[in-house]
């Protein structure tokens, strides 16, 4: 699986983050709700800045290359976590548009399919429980006083 080398500009990068729920509004009330999907895509528009001849041939390259061969790719990005991860991803087919054109300098956008990236239930659990508890930050400190300098004083060099 190949690796989109480029940096997403962070202007013009609009995830929205997949919906695994069937929704039906009520007259009044709650809307009923029920899981109708399982890992659903993200949808994201994101833009590349082609500001020297190497990255346009790059990306031109790129993007012949899965158009004529519709195939996944992995990039690194920022989605529905606290920093990039490594995303399976799939163009949009008729998504692309030449943005800002400066001279030679210009940018792309293009939409893009996103499978989500798991952390797992129980991990979320554990950071909904945290806060469920009042502080995070003073449980994590607590966490970090025990490994950074508790331990280290139990253990008395060895």
């Amino acid at each position: 699986m190949n690796n989109f080398a480029l940096c997403p500009l962070q202007r013009g990068y609009t995830p929205e983050v997949a919906n695994n729920l069937l929704e039906q509004e009520l007259m009044g009330g709650f809307a009923r709700q029920r899981v109708q999907f399982v890992n659903n895509t993200h949808t994201i528009t994101a833009s590349v800045m082609l500001d020297d001849g190497m990255k346009q041939q790059y990306f031109w390259a790129f993007w012949r290359s899965h158009q004529s061969n519709p195939r996944p790719f992995l990039w690194r990005l920022i989605v529905d976590d606290v920093e990039a991860l490594t995303y399976v991803c799939q163009f949009i087919a008729g998504s692309l548009r030449i943005d800002e054109r400066d001279g030679k300098v210009y940018s792309v956008s293009f939409g893009l399919r996103v499978k989500p990236n798991n952390t797992g239930k129980e991990f979320d659990q554990i950071i909904i429980d945290a806060w469920n508890e009042g502080n995070p930050i003073k449980l994590f400190n607590l966490l970090e006083k025990l490994v950074n300098e508790d331990l280290p004083s139990a253990l008395g060099g060895l």
